[in-house]
């Protein structure tokens, strides 16, 4: 049990530490979808509850009972949709039969008996993502004290989490930052299970969790398998097939059905809509994107843009990890790299903890019992596996960093090997400090991180590191500034004091989802008007806003044209770097 209060601790303040800023948090296109499908996805317990009542549970599993709820978003899979549902229902403070009454995608049928934890709603639907960010910041030191210590183990969780693109993600009821986690669930079950069968059998229940939670998880199986051919490589060498691990049975059969248990969705034509499912993301547009100056929105078909975009995750990776983290990688590559080489010296403390073998034969249910796992060979699948998928010119880059967080909390244990390394080194010339030494210098090297983190709230998708100058630096290097019309927040008490008489008002890039979340929330107030978000509705607005991305400025250009200037009533600054213009018709009332 004393094993579990570090990394107990770490989630927990991972979590304090997400709860106290979310609410500067604005809220997302996508995140205003999922707010709505997991309301209507616990609509659907709702009905089976009154189904079972009356006696006919049965027509909660017909396909009219489950498409009337479970065919919102059907695009992405249940899981973390469900749990935002479960814990809105839970935990909001209930004021359904109000004003905002109407607002609600499903009928309020009478006052809920909620555990009120939260005043705003949507801090009851952001409410699991945060607690996944904390279970993650704890499974990084589960992971990484076996590898380097509890010093530099706590080290590399706090360096999971301090990384602005992550920090943000984490906050919000999207996707990004549980399948982060799920990616470290069902990486460290599959490190056990190469000596434990137990974890053999685990690893194929939360591979299935983890299709349920992203269409990223599809991937999970070829990284696994790179690192599992690799620790048996002898037996290819000798031409002898290696045992197959338990772990991939266990994935490639327990995973489709717990996915498939998981989404009524599925259940009416499971291969219909299994395909439809996997054919919108293989068959998936290119949503505009800046990078590097250049708006992306079409595979490239010239050589010299294929390899530009080729570059895309490794360059975003450089401006936007704080670059204390990648500097500690560094290190904590090199040292991975020399571990074979047995280059400590004698009597010095190695720089990453051993891994022998157990001594006995390799089996299906123990494949990895006779070798070294490998700990460097596994955590480079880990990294570099989500980013050469995006790196691959055809792939739309459109969610940015997203798309490969998985691998950030794998870079993080790098980092904290190297943590472990500077520690070594600086016992070496200080031994007279050597117990004070390690953690005094872990807490060193991660408070810049943390603070780089914290300087970036609410605007963690416009940050870039030093390397890149900052946010201005990144701005002008052409880097995407934002997307998903989030950072609207900040500037919703000044929309509210300026609104004109007429009450027509240009939201741009905020969807009216996110607008009636904001209503529910408190802040925004309710009827404010909202003209339509096509350019052509610009025409017919008194006040609107632009959300600043490069293939919006067209957008910007109709506002002079309607509005005839081209002086804005309000610029929202994040560091200097705008973000939201507001424009209002002179005249208007």
């Amino acid at each position: 049990m004393r094993r579990l209060v570090v990394p107990l601790a770490l989630a927990l303040a991972t979590i304090v530490w997400l709860l106290a800023v979310e609410g500067g948090q604005g809220i997302g296109r996508d995140e205003a979808q999922y707010f709505r499908a997991g309301e209507r996805y616990w609509g659907w317990f709702e009905s089976l509850w009154d189904n079972t009542v009356h006696g006919r549970p049965g027509a909660s599993f017909r396909r009219a009972g489950i498409d009337t709820f479970w065919g919102d978003n059907p695009e992405h899979p249940p899981v973390m949709k469900t749990l935002y549902g479960i814990s809105w229902r839970l935990f909001h403070r209930c004021h359904c039969t109000g004003p905002t009454r109407p607002l609600h995608p499903i009928p309020v049928r009478g006052r809920h008996l909620t555990i009120p934890l939260f005043a705003r709603e949507s801090t009851a639907f952001r409410f699991p993502a945060i607690l996944m960010a904390g279970l993650g910041a704890a499974l990084v030191y589960l992971f990484a004290r076996r590898l380097v210590g509890p010093v530099a183990g706590a080290a590399a969780s706090v360096l999971a989490v301090a990384q602005p693109h992550y920090f943000f993600h984490a906050q919000i009821a999207c996707f990004d930052a549980p399948i982060t986690t799920m990616a470290l669930v069902v990486g460290l079950a599959y490190w056990k299970s190469l000596r434990s069968p137990r974890w053999g059998i685990a690893c194929g229940v939360l591979y299935g969790i983890a299709l349920g939670t992203k269409l990223n998880a599809w991937l999970m199986p070829f990284f696994l398998i790179a690192h599992y051919l690799w620790i048996r490589r002898h037996d290819l060498m000798k031409r002898r097939l290696p045992p197959v691990p338990l772990a991939f049975v266990a994935m490639a059969t327990l995973g489709p059905l717990v996915f498939f248990a998981s989404w009524p969705y599925l259940w009416p034509d499971p291969i219909a809509r299994g395909r439809g499912y996997l054919r919108r993301h293989l068959e998936h547009e290119h949503y505009n994107f800046e990078y590097l100056g250049r708006n992306w929105n079409l595979p490239p078909r010239d050589w010299d843009l294929r390899l530009l975009r080729t570059t895309f995750p490794l360059v975003s990776t450089l401006f936007t990890v704080p670059a204390t983290t990648l500097a500690l990688a560094a290190a904590g590559t090199v040292v991975l790299i020399r571990r074979r080489r047995k280059s400590e010296d004698e009597g010095a403390e190695p720089a990453l903890l051993p891994d022998e073998p157990t001594g006995e034969p390799a089996t299906w249910l123990r494949p990895g019992a006779d070798v070294d796992r490998a700990p460097g060979a596994f955590l480079l699948v880990q990294i570099a596996g989500p980013m050469l998928a995006l790196a691959v010119p055809s792939a739309p880059i459109f969610g940015g960093v997203k798309h490969f967080l998985p691998a950030m909390p794998y870079l993080a244990t790098v980092a904290g090997v190297g943590v472990r390394w500077l520690g070594s080194l600086a016992r070496e010339l200080a031994p007279r400090f050597r117990r004070a030494l390690p953690a005094a210098l872990a807490t060193v090297v991660c408070l810049p991180a943390v603070a780089e983190t914290q300087r970036s709230h609410p605007d963690g998708l416009s940050h870039y590191n030093v390397l890149a100058g900052g946010f201005a630096g990144g701005a002008s290097l052409g880097m995407n500034r934002q997307f998903w019309g989030y950072s609207v927040l900040p500037m919703l008490p000044w929309m509210m004091a300026h609104a004109p008489a007429s009450n027509r008002i240009y939201w741009h890039d905020v969807l009216g989802d996110a607008l009636s979340m904001y209503v529910r929330d408190g802040r925004l107030r309710l009827g404010m008007g909202n003209v339509g978000a096509e350019e052509a509705a610009i025409a017919g607005s008194d006040l609107g806003i632009v959300i600043l991305e490069r293939h919006f400025t067209v957008y910007e250009g109709a506002f002079w044209q309607s509005y005839g200037t081209t002086r804005p009533a309000y610029v929202r600054t994040h560091e200097g770097v705008p973000l939201v213009t507001a424009y209002r018709r002179p005249g208007a009332r």
